[in-house]
């Protein structure tokens, strides 16, 4: 809304009314009260039930009025920082921070045409790549590193993270022994435990498992992070039609009741310890059984889960630039790009995922860069409109008069730059230009930006003595995992 007559608007998208998100509020606290949930964690099982849960082994049904409580003490804000300790992430209303998701197990080389196996050189080269891509904010591994060993290899993709860029970091861990061997290593970087709880580097992200299951490890990871101060996002990877109901309604129930489970428990371990809400929602193709990730029904989704979290006041989660195409093609362009501008103009806190190919299975490198200026183009527009005495030019109107030109107006060389959203990597030449140029096509060009990139080297690198500190904080585990 306009408060007054200077003020400039930020364009929003709105996807249901205040009185839907209420109706969509009290069903889940129907499930978590009627239904309620599984919770496999002694810890939290033991907090719930004294809290006034009603708990019968591991099944918990959890009352309405304590959910309400929990909401309240919940941190409505949440500031990340860079290696550095500068805080450039705050977690509010309608601030949209982008970056890659983590794990996927192939990658598709341009060059050669060919999909293979993703490896640590290939999770180096990711990073590296997003430390230099200006619009994403935080980094997530993007690709997997198979020749890893399975129970430790978490611990090296963070140091590998670590020493490749100063960006705010999302984390996975597989136990709550390697999540507190990763709390280690980043307050080693960044100067001690103390500085990671007043400037978070990194985010811990742990789910449930649908429908309503919350594990041992999800929940012990988080009571872990929370303990030194360490935000996590603890949202819902659900499948509609598949682990939640085919609706997209019936989804956001389900997957809103599970998030609110996490908040629960987190209140109760750790009184304002700062989580982030949200889920990831597609539905299943009932033709390929795949997870349709750049399906319209799935940005319906986090439209509506961004407005709750709105509702609550809690910082979200969510997914956009990722795609069914198997390569960057037009498919995969329009999906991400269209995907892009919904959580832009939603509101979204975190959205990750951005440069996924195959529905969540391969990456690509040249396609993260096609992404950086998708991203580019929703930040302008969500930036709005300057309205104003000067923009609206009526001066320069009467000056330039009737049937005359604008170029060489003074008021045009003032704002060209400000008033036309420039791309990195656009391609806006005429034809005859574009011949002069070499005809160079659109994923050649962002393969050319790669090999840039690179060819740079590592642009944030760490101290010798900091590598081998972090060297010595794997190698403590690794021993440790070999003894059990």
């Amino acid at each position: 809304m306009i408060s007054n007559y200077l003020e400039q608007a930020t364009p929003s998208m709105s996807w249901v009314t205040e009185s839907q998100l209420e109706r969509i509020h009290v069903a889940s606290l129907e499930v978590l009260e009627r239904t309620g949930t599984r919770v496999d964690n002694p810890r939290a099982l033991k907090l719930l039930k004294d809290a006034g849960c009603l708990v019968k082994e591991n099944h918990v049904r959890i009352p309405s009025a304590l959910v309400e409580e929990c909401i309240r003490t919940t941190p409505k804000k949440i500031t990340l920082a860079d290696r550095y300790g500068n805080r450039v992430i705050t977690l509010a209303k309608n601030r949209s921070y982008f970056g890659t998701g983590s794990d996927l197990p192939f990658i598709y080389d341009v060059e050669k045409g060919k999909r293979r196996y993703s490896t640590l050189e290939d999770v180096e080269q990711a990073i590296r790549v997003l430390e230099s891509l200006n619009n994403f904010n935080f980094i997530m591994t993007y690709v997997g590193a198979k020749e890893l060993p399975e129970k430790t290899s978490e611990l090296y993709l963070f140091k590998t993270m670590l020493a490749n860029s100063v960006k705010p970091i999302i984390f996975t861990a597989n136990n709550v022994r390697n999540t507190e061997a990763i709390i280690e290593m980043a307050a080693m970087v960044v100067g001690g435990l103390d500085n990671l709880r007043m400037s978070p580097l990194m985010v811990l992200y742990s789910e449930p498992i649908s429908p309503l299951i919350h594990s041992e490890e999800g929940i012990g990871k988080m009571m872990k992070c929370h303990e030194y101060g360490v935000p996590v996002v603890y949202t819902p990877g659900m499948l509609s039609g598949a682990t939640g109901p085919m609706t997209k309604a019936g989804t956001i129930t389900l997957m809103n009741a599970e998030a609110l489970a996490g908040v629960v428990i987190s209140q109760l371990h750790v009184k304002h310890a700062p989580i982030i809400i949200g889920g990831g929602c597609f539905p299943m193709d009932m033709k390929n059984s795949t997870s349709l990730y750049g399906c319209p029904e799935g940005q319906m989704n986090f439209a509506i889960m961004t407005e709750l979290s709105r509702f609550y006041g809690i910082p979200n989660f969510t997914e956009a630039g990722c795609t069914n195409a198997p390569v960057p093609d037009p498919q995969a362009g329009f999906e991400a790009g269209v995907s892009i501008l919904m959580n832009q103009l939603s509101g979204a806190n975190l959205i990750h995922d951005v440069g996924y190919l195959e529905g969540g299975k391969t990456g690509c490198l040249p396609f993260l860069v096609m992404c950086n200026d998708y991203i580019g183009y929703a930040r302008y527009v969500g930036q709005g409109t300057t309205i104003n005495e000067d923009t609206l030019a009526v001066d320069t109107i009467d000056k330039a008069g009737i049937g005359n030109e604008y170029l060489t107006q003074d008021h045009t060389f003032n704002y060209f730059k400000k008033e036309i959203w420039q791309p990195h990597n656009f391609n806006r030449m005429m034809w005859e230009t574009w011949v002069s140029n070499g005809k160079q096509e659109y994923i050649d060009l962002h393969l050319e930006v790669i090999k840039d990139i690179l060819s740079q080297g590592n642009q944030a690198p760490l101290e010798d003595h900091v590598l081998a500190s972090l060297d010595d904080i794997i190698s403590k585990q690794e021993i440790a995992v070999s003894a059990k």
